[in-house]
């Protein structure tokens, strides 16, 4: 009986080292790329996936629009912010929408110290054109500015033509949409390279940012939207707004159909 006890006992504790995820090393600013655990590739046919931080450290500012390419990808990564324990979690569900697995990876980041620490700016390669555009604040003080630089406010869209029939259409409707796929607009400028700086200061909040350039046929201006995100539903887009809302205050963050390029 003795020995019976002892057996279980040590196979217990094996089940349970066995099944102990081993931290995931990372560095602060480098891309950590995670995956599913998953026995075959049959376990993931039809399957749908999603991804979300449990838990991380309090300064950070990672949140589901930070995994790329989405939260619905079956491989995803994410550049860490700050040094500290992240726990992503994921699920698979089945094409019953029933949870066929879910658990959690721990992610021990560290800061990178084999090489010099870059200015925040340097995090995204800017043109020479950029660098002299016009500086925009983000934060959520109002008197944030960065030295030796005035501050300054984003322009806004140009405000839509009041219509004047019921066959006038709203603005930029002239654009092609890519139907049932929906992004957030964040800011438009009247240059790229403002877009393009706009940009380079947002590097750390590690967005899929991209920018779309768009010609209003009613007014003839060209301006340069800085967006993020390509969602599947209204309602996701609408969720990962409002998270970004948070972080960018200043910014008349909306939602639109995704367009194509001009």
């Amino acid at each position: 009986m003795k020995k019976m006890l002892v057996l279980s006992t040590v196979l217990l504790l094996i089940f349970i080292a066995c099944d102990k995820t081993e931290p995931i090393p990372g560095f602060v600013g480098k891309p950590v790329h995670l995956v599913p655990m998953v026995k075959s590739a049959e376990d993931t046919l039809a399957c749908t996936y999603g991804w979300s931080f449990n838990d991380k450290p309090e300064a950070s500012n990672m949140d589901i629009l930070s995994f790329q390419p989405n939260s619905r990808s079956f491989n995803i990564s994410f550049v860490p912010d700050v040094a500290g324990d992240y726990i992503v979690a994921y699920t698979i569900m089945g094409p019953d929408s029933k949870v066929k697995d879910s658990k959690e990876l721990l992610c021990s980041i560290i800061e990178d110290t084999s090489r010099t620490k870059v200015k925040e700016e340097e995090g995204y390669a800017l043109s020479e054109e950029a660098l002299n555009a016009p500086l925009p604040v983000y934060g959520d003080s109002k008197s944030k500015t960065v030295p030796g630089k005035t501050a300054y406010t984003p322009p806004t869209a140009p405000k839509a033509v009041s219509p004047v029939s019921r066959t006038t259409q709203p603005r930029g409707q002239n654009i092609p949409t890519i139907p049932g796929k929906y992004t957030i607009q964040i800011s438009s400028w009247k240059s790229y390279a403002g877009a393009e700086r706009a940009i380079g200061l947002m590097a750390n909040l590690g967005l899929d940012l991209y920018i779309q350039k768009a010609t209003f046929n009613e007014t003839g201006e060209t301006w340069y939207r800085v967006r993020t995100g390509n969602f599947d539903t209204r309602t996701a887009a609408r969720a990962a707004m409002n998270s970004l809302k948070i972080k960018l205050p200043r910014e008349q963050i909306w939602i639109d159909l995704v367009r194509q390029d001009q």
